[in-house]
């Protein structure tokens, strides 16, 4: 069993590794034609579209991976499109409406003349996200590795041509052609399916209803989720300002591109492998979770501990501007451990229903950590409140890890 996961594994790691390493090949690059601010604006873009485009689809896009029948599953994801659709819709008209109240908030031009970019910004992850659920039900690994190194590619080729160009919103420019190119790659390949099943109207009515758990409890929670985990730059720009924010931004982006060589891999497969082992033998799913969380831990520790005491000397090579992102860094390592030590295995929580629980846990992740910067921002010194937010994050994984091995154990 554990040699089949780890081929799998393989499978994506080698792709997406190559697909991780050419940002990390450009970055000196970057840093030389795009500032700490144009980082922290970009860094606010994601920030947004990332949060809203992992929410677009109610979460119906997780539930693409759980029924038995690929016949209900096909209508899930056609069920996930469509309230893509509708919330990307929805995000436009507001954006147009309230553009000019959020600018005042963030200071953030992108929010009032170019607002139109996000609502398809977020439709694009949201369908690309659905697409690739799908992929990984039908096991097709090597073709979502090929998407990774498509995005990658296109991203980092645009970012340095535009950078150099010195295009006013280059970083965001790109990652939107990159997110275009994608799509494309996608819907192509998921045509050749597509012709093999019908689009059932009852059927996607019954799964609407049959999941909608995740409309209820898991597309809150996981907001809150992602704005712990992601939304921090935007955060830091509304109490810290984009230079700080940009700095963080960049620092965080650096380390998440080795981290994600191996923890996305390993989500991926193990969501298929765990949701087929809860049905058919719960014993070799524990087992599988102790290992995949024993071995990320193995690699992750030696890592962050280099970047403790080097982070400094490492960012410094980007340029001087640069170097206080490295001290930054050190803030917020605890949390990154754990927070990746839980990640690979976070969907155990869907198998098992925990969309409730979920829920309480991403909220109380949100507001302690608002509440770090929030309380703490009369330092006008962003080290204290990362900090502080960094080990309520922490703690908050410690114990979420801890309940759903004890859940997992109870289901035997």
């Amino acid at each position: 069993m554990l040699t089949e996961f780890y081929k799998n594994v393989l499978k994506l790691l080698t792709s997406i590794s190559i697909a991780q390493l050419i940002p990390i090949i450009i970055t000196p690059i970057l840093t030389q034609y795009f500032s700490p601010e144009d980082f922290g604006l970009y860094g606010l873009y994601i920030s947004i579209c990332t949060i809203l485009g992992g929410v677009a689809s109610c979460k119906y896009d997780t539930a693409i991976m759980l029924p038995k029948k690929t016949h209900d599953a096909y209508n899930t994801l056609v069920l996930s499109i469509l309230i893509t659709f509708l919330f990307s819709t929805f995000c436009l008209s507001l954006l147009s409406t309230f553009n000019q109240q959020l600018f005042e908030i963030t200071n953030s031009e992108l929010l009032k003349k170019y607002y139109y970019i996000i609502p398809l910004t977020i439709f694009l992850i949201s369908i690309n996200q659905a697409l690739i659920v799908w992929f990984n039900r039908k096991k097709k690994y090597i073709l979502i590795g090929k998407q990774n190194l498509f995005k990658s590619t296109s991203n980092s080729g645009s970012s340095v041509i535009l950078g150099i160009k010195s295009v006013y919103l280059g970083l965001i420019i790109s990652h939107l052609i990159s997110l275009i190119i994608v799509s494309y790659w996608n819907i192509t390949n998921f045509i050749k399916d597509f012709k093999k099943h019908k689009i059932d109207q009852k059927n996607i009515k019954k799964n609407f209803i049959k999941y909608i758990d995740f409309l209820k409890f898991s597309t809150i929670s996981n907001l809150f989720n992602s704005v712990s985990n992601i939304g921090m730059t935007s955060l830091i720009i509304i109490f810290f300002g984009p230079k700080i924010a940009g700095l963080y931004f960049f620092a965080e982006r650096l380390i998440a591109i080795p981290i994600s060589f191996v923890t996305s891999s390993v989500s991926h497969v193990y969501f298929e492998r765990a949701s087929t082992l809860f049905h058919s033998d719960r014993k070799k799913l524990i087992t599988l979770t102790n290992t995949v969380q024993k071995n990320i831990f193995i690699l992750l520790l030696p890592f962050l501990l280099m970047l403790t005491f080097l982070g400094e000397e490492l960012f410094s090579l980007f340029g001087g501007e640069w170097k206080e992102a490295g001290v930054i860094l050190k803030y917020f390592l605890v949390f990154i451990l754990f927070k990746n030590i839980y990640s690979p295995i976070s969907h155990i929580g869907d198998i098992l229903n925990k969309q409730r629980v979920l829920l309480f846990f991403n909220i109380s992740l949100f507001f302690f950590q608002l509440s770090s910067f929030y309380f703490l921002k009369e330092y006008n010194d962003i080290e204290p409140a990362l900090l502080t937010a960094s080990c309520f994050g922490a703690i908050h994984y410690i114990v979420l890890n801890m309940y759903m091995k004890k859940e997992l154990l109870k289901s035997l």
